[in-house]
């Protein structure tokens, strides 16, 4: 069945700024004795830029504050420092494509352990994967990085598992980023977020 669509990227789109990195970041200023933490990170992720270690390693040592947080501390997280980063514009303009009858994905490189707290009006949330133990989210990554092609790939799977198709002419992708140029290509409507304010303009991606 051809459904009306309209793709969101999170960070830098939905939001200003890096979650990752507020992540990091919330995590240090209430417990800054885990400071010395930061080495690992630093390790893992120049062993990557060196090409010795896959990504998936030097994600989960960025994500190490998943280890050591309640789903009370994460939904905190996400309350106190995503949402009060929403840019106004395109909140407005996610909730307007869902009054119109879109089907709403949120497609994202950050993790879905604090994007499932996200209560904005959407349909389906595809982020990085990361291991689950005992019920609690783990830094652990597992899978591919929701990141360029693995974008479509998660997206085809529910589009195929739910017998959807994308109406091509009349869905939308919102991203700051030509990463996401895959995501893009599949619709017509693209639309580009200025990572300074917000604004919105249309992608050229020709």
């Amino acid at each position: 069945m051809k459904t009306k669509f309209a793709f969101f990227d999170f960070d830098d789109t939905l939001i200003h700024g890096d979650s990752g990195r507020k992540l990091l970041k919330y995590y240090l200023q209430r417990y800054p004795l885990s400071f010395w933490r930061l080495g690992k990170v630093v390790i893992h992720y120049a062993l990557y830029l060196l090409k010795v270690e896959p990504l998936n390693k030097a994600k989960s040592a960025w994500l190490y504050p998943l280890d050591l947080m309640s789903d009370k501390d994460i939904r905190h997280f996400y309350k106190t420092c995503l949402e009060t980063s929403y840019y106004p514009g395109v909140i407005a303009d996610l909730k307007k494509r869902k009054e119109e009858g879109y089907t709403i994905y949120i497609c994202s490189a950050s993790a879905e352990a604090y994007l499932r707290f996200c209560d904005l009006p959407v349909d389906e949330i595809l982020g990085t994967k990361t291991e689950i133990v005992n019920g609690r989210y783990t830094s652990r990554m597992i899978g591919k990085n929701c990141k360029d092609e693995e974008k479509v790939v998660r997206i085809n799977e529910i589009l195929k598992n739910h017998n959807l198709e994308i109406d091509y002419d009349l869905s939308y992708a919102y991203s700051d980023s030509t990463h996401d140029i895959p995501m893009l290509s599949m619709v017509r409507n693209r639309i580009k977020i200025d990572k300074k304010d917000g604004h919105m303009s249309i992608f050229d991606i020709e």
